[in-house]
């Protein structure tokens, strides 16, 4: 089965998130944005430019589409 390209990178930080303890600010802040979803993926791409290195800049790809947000908020979801 072919997963789309950005689910590795947002498992991966929401592997970070859960790890770090930050499961429930993530969460919340993830809700609070959940109607704004658009927004926050052009914020993403605003952000795109002051990003260092790849390894940041395929968690912005990832969250550069609306999708990514909910995505993540929906494996935080899950995992908890």
């Amino acid at each position: 089965m072919n997963r789309p390209p950005h689910d590795e990178s947002l498992e991966r930080l929401a592997d970070a998130i859960v790890q770090r303890g930050l499961t429930a600010p993530a969460r919340m802040l993830l809700d609070i944005l959940a109607p704004l979803g658009f927004l926050a993926s052009q914020m993403a791409l605003f952000a795109r430019p002051f990003v260092p290195g790849d390894r940041w800049m395929r968690y912005v790809d990832a969250l550069s589409d609306a999708r990514g947000w909910e995505q993540l908020r929906d494996i935080l979801n899950r995992d908890c």
